[in-house]
């Protein structure tokens, strides 16, 4: 049986991985490309499809990109299936509204995280985007 500190720490860090992942919302809503970076490893990676963009310079441009009309997600049922002490893996449930092309696009999916400790705090070493649909709201998704 793990020991109480052992425990306590447990909690730390899965309360430290969820919050991880709703500032990344938050930086994303708001276009903050620097904030966004910083949750990242240096050779931490953003995946979607075929697409990997990986280390701090293309993640910085990567979101650059997108930083005119960003998404806004929205981040839930987040589980967090393992916790080491310097890694870790999660995957969470994302809502995303976004402007394309002038209209209003719903997009829902997951993230399959993995993490890694840094100078003591959680940061992403990769996040993967998988889509259940990506659909004008006028259309919906049915």
């Amino acid at each position: 049986m793990a020991s109480t500190e052992e425990r306590i720490q447990a909690i730390e860090d899965r309360d430290e991985i969820r919050e991880l992942t709703a500032r990344y919302c938050h930086a994303v809503a708001s276009a903050d490309v620097a904030g966004i970076v910083d949750l990242f490893c240096e050779d931490g990676s953003f995946c979607m499809g075929e697409r990997t963009t990986k280390g701090k310079s293309a993640l910085e441009k990567f979101y650059t990109g997108i930083s005119a009309q960003p998404p806004i997600p929205f981040i839930q049922n987040h589980v967090i299936d393992e916790l080491g002490k310097e890694e870790a893996r999660a995957r969470c449930s994302v809502e995303i509204r976004m402007v394309q092309d002038g209209k209003s696009v719903t997009t829902a999916g997951w993230y399959d995280d993995s993490y890694r400790r840094v100078d003591g705090n959680w940061k992403f070493n990769e996040r993967r985007f998988h889509v259940f649909h990506m659909v004008p709201l006028s259309k919906g998704w049915a």
